[in-house]
């Protein structure tokens, strides 16, 4: 779209923290207006909380070792080697998803195990303030917080304002008080949602992207 290619770097300004007061109104009012971009928007919020979240997943060690260790050693033709690469060439998406699932099935132990700690903490920026002896992450009235809010491990209470998606994992339920949230709130506290999140989340991305490549 024309409109998502002229707010592009006003987009990206936006989702950094570095846009001014004027330009935050601009861009606001656009998406007000304009569904595609607000969707666009949407998409690069979700993308940045996945990574946020998913910022410790790592492969186990010697994974790469024993991977090419099982493999085949039958020996291929160059026939087949060239079938193989057009196949893959051909099928971009089911390449990417079985990696993305490869990876996900290696390392969704470790990365739940390190959110299952007990231990509260929260990833997201502004003035985000942790009770240890209730147990809540709180956002203080007056407090808007621009982006996404990850939670783990405790109960959320929102009493300023988020603008962004809230992801709760194995953590207490939403509370609404004087607060309000703009974007969306996922809960998981059991290891199949948190693997269907990151799928889902996964192959939004790639659903929009190939919308808009085909735009």
């Amino acid at each position: 779209m024309k409109c998502e290619q002229s707010y592009e770097q006003l987009i990206h300004k936006y989702l950094d923290g570095e846009a001014t007061s004027t330009e935050r109104q601009t861009l606001e009012k656009h998406l007000n207006e304009c569904s595609h971009c607000k969707m666009h928007v949407r998409e690069l919020k979700k993308a940045i909380a996945f990574v946020q979240s998913a910022s410790h997943i790592e492969a186990p060690k010697d994974f790469t070792a024993n991977v090419m260790a099982n493999l085949p050693q039958k020996k291929t033709t160059s026939k087949t080697k060239s079938t193989w690469k057009r196949w893959m060439k051909n099928h971009p998406i089911l390449v990417a998803a079985a990696v993305f699932i490869l990876l996900m099935s290696t390392s969704v132990s470790t990365l739940w195990q390190g959110n299952n700690n007990d231990q509260i903490s929260f990833t997201g920026s502004g003035n985000v303030q942790i009770d240890h002896e209730s147990g809540r992450v709180i956002v203080p009235e007056g407090e808007v917080i621009d982006g996404d809010l990850v939670v783990r491990n405790g109960e959320l209470v929102v009493e300023g304002e988020v603008r962004g998606n809230i992801l709760l994992v194995n953590s207490q339920p939403y509370l609404a008080s004087a607060g309000s949230v703009s974007g969306e709130i996922d809960e998981v506290d059991q290891v199949l949602d948190w693997i269907w999140y990151h799928t889902k989340t996964f192959f939004n991305e790639v659903l929009s992207i190939i919308q808009r490549d085909d735009e």
